[in-house]
């Protein structure tokens, strides 16, 4: 693929409609994304082509900071049409999905993809497919809305879904929008509600082993209820997530008002917890005792700072699963290597359906939390058979290593909530399969401590 004043680098994504790439637009000599769509052949006079420059048209026309930046649209000697736009390095909201966010930072990711397309809507664009994927971040955390590949132009009557089914995602589709019904703004305000509560709880706010009766639950089921600790957000929720749409909020901008007097409203919960050093009354304290006291919270205040500082590095793709509900069981042997003389020395030739089926497996076991067990259907068993056909399989390796990442993630957690057996479990667990592994050994020698001393002991430690 070449496109003049363009230098590709590598493919990064291909979906049913284009190819996208990462490249370097040569005459500034900086990164961008180019999104490619081949038009010979069946392609010719498709309508995946109007909506392809559909997309670069409507985005070109929109300028504002949470909207992704085109900067060229244009078709090569090739006959192929490119859209390139900004490259953002910072992750989209999907992978940081799974835990539960705090009330603030959804809020205000709320607040500006709400202001993004508040924007678009202004303009007569109704994006239709608003999900955690399409949402991602620049380098300062800025959240930024992309992928206008099937937004809609209000006032154009040609509607390019033309296949007679809905265009979008499952997960987080409007009743309307279901059942093909015409849609407005408020579509967009429906997604926005589901990933808000996805946002605040970890979990999508409908789940089924069917995406149709996803989809149903989204047209019929009661609005899902938020956790007692956030609960005080479940009337925003109401208002974004009404079957109804004369039952949400007309427009993004009554949205956005609401959520800014939510959060003067959550001010008190939301700020920087406060701990309590005041001494009983009648007993001097010196000022150089006050300071000793000081510096001590700051002391543990920072060593907490620091272990946590140490697993932002954990690159994991946070799936949205309930990891309260992993099993602590495993199947994992006792005499576990991921050296080549772990597989067998002279494997069965097997055919490339069969290496492709376990390298799905294993992923799929990966993303459902099933790292260990049930026994022959997790993801250590897939990719250590994988490992035994072909002993030097990248893939099988980095698929070993990541099952040690994610039992780190889950360790984090029950720590996080003092299930100190929990978190050992994990733990020893994640060791067995990757003794290196830095995350799982920081986290080792914290719980050791934690189990020791409490962080309310060590301020009460203060005062003997």
């Amino acid at each position: 693929m070449e496109i003049p004043g363009y230098q590709i680098d590598k493919s990064i994504a291909k979906g049913g409609m284009a190819t996208v790439y990462l490249a370097t637009q040569t005459s500034l000599s900086r990164p961008v994304v180019l999104k490619v769509l081949e038009i010979s052949g069946e392609n010719g006079n498709s309508s995946q082509t109007e909506r392809f420059l559909a997309e670069g048209r409507i985005v070109a026309s929109l300028h504002h900071p949470n909207i992704i930046t085109i900067y060229d649209i244009g078709v090569t000697d090739n006959n192929a049409l490119y859209i390139s736009m900004e490259y953002i390095k910072g992750g989209d909201l999907k992978a940081r999905m799974g835990i539960p966010m705090s009330p603030e930072e959804a809020l205000d990711i709320l607040i500006n993809i709400g202001k993004g397309l508040e924007t678009a809507h202004e303009h007569g664009v109704i994006h239709r497919d608003v999900k955690p994927a399409n949402i991602l971040f620049r380098d300062d955390g800025t959240p930024l809305l992309t992928d206008f590949g099937i937004a809609k132009q209000v006032d154009n009557e040609l509607d390019l879904t033309s296949t007679g089914v809905f265009l979008g995602s499952p997960n987080y589709v409007s009743p309307e929008q279901a059942d093909g019904k015409k849609i407005d703004v408020r579509t967009d305000i429906y997604s926005l509600g589901c990933i808000f509560y996805e946002m605040l709880t970890g979990e999508k706010p409908f789940k089924s082993e069917t995406l149709f009766d996803v989809v149903n639950q989204h047209r019929n089921a009661p609005i899902p209820l938020l956790p007692e600790d956030v609960k005080e957000c479940q009337p925003l929720l109401n208002l974004m997530m009404a079957k109804s749409p004369h039952d949400r909020f007309a427009n993004v901008g009554e949205m956005i008002e609401y959520i800014n007097g939510l959060q003067k409203k959550l001010q008190p919960s939301l700020r920087t917890l406060d701990f309590d050093i005041t001494i009983s009354p009648g007993i001097p304290v010196s000022k150089n005792k006050r300071v000793f006291i000081i510096l001590m919270v700051l002391l543990v205040i920072s060593s907490i700072f620091f272990v946590a500082l140490q697993y932002i590095d954990i690159k994991l793709k946070r799936p949205a699963v309930n990891l309260d509900a992993v099993s602590v069981e495993t199947t994992v042997s006792e005499n576990f290597t991921m050296s080549p003389s772990a597989a067998t020395e002279n494997p069965e030739p097997v055919s490339e359906d069969v290496v492709n089926a376990l390298i799905w497996l294993g992923s799929q076991s990966l993303e459902e939390y099933k790292l260990t067990y049930p026994p022959k259907d997790n993801a250590y068993y897939y990719f250590s058979r994988l490992l035994d056909i072909n002993p030097q399989s990248e893939i099988a390796r980095r698929g070993i290593l990541e099952i040690a990442d994610r039992y780190a993630l889950l360790a984090e957690k029950s720590l996080a909530s003092n299930d100190y057996n929990k978190t050992q479990t994990y733990i020893d667990i994640g060791l067995k399969i990757n003794p290196r592994n830095a995350t799982l050994l920081s986290l080792q020698q914290l719980s050791e401590e934690t189990r020791q001393k409490s962080f309310i002991e060590i301020l009460k430690g203060v005062f003997n």
